[in-house]
């Protein structure tokens, strides 16, 4: 009888044990997934943020009179020859 007792009671010991272990590693984990959640978020903020500052230059960029850029234009006489071959005179 003295057996039986001792073996219910270590039963009863490791299910306490098992029970509190659990809820105590599922707290910690929840913590971690909501310190997760957040910093996720806060980096998806920062992403939209950086994404709204680039379009907004774009759209000041755009919005420049073109008038002040010049572009650099070679003039070639018409007599040269075409194809980059060059003659040789001789």
């Amino acid at each position: 009888m003295m057996s039986s007792n001792i073996s219910l009671l270590s039963l009863i010991w490791i299910s306490l044990a098992f029970i509190v272990g659990s809820l105590i590693g599922f707290i910690f984990r929840s913590k971690q997934l909501a310190k997760s959640r957040k910093r996720v978020l806060e980096l998806e903020t920062e992403m939209v943020e950086n994404h709204a500052e680039i379009l907004r230059l774009h759209k000041l960029h755009a919005e420049k009179p073109a008038a002040g850029t010049k572009v650099p234009v070679i003039n070639l006489p018409v007599g040269e020859s075409s194809g980059g071959q060059a003659r040789v005179k001789g």
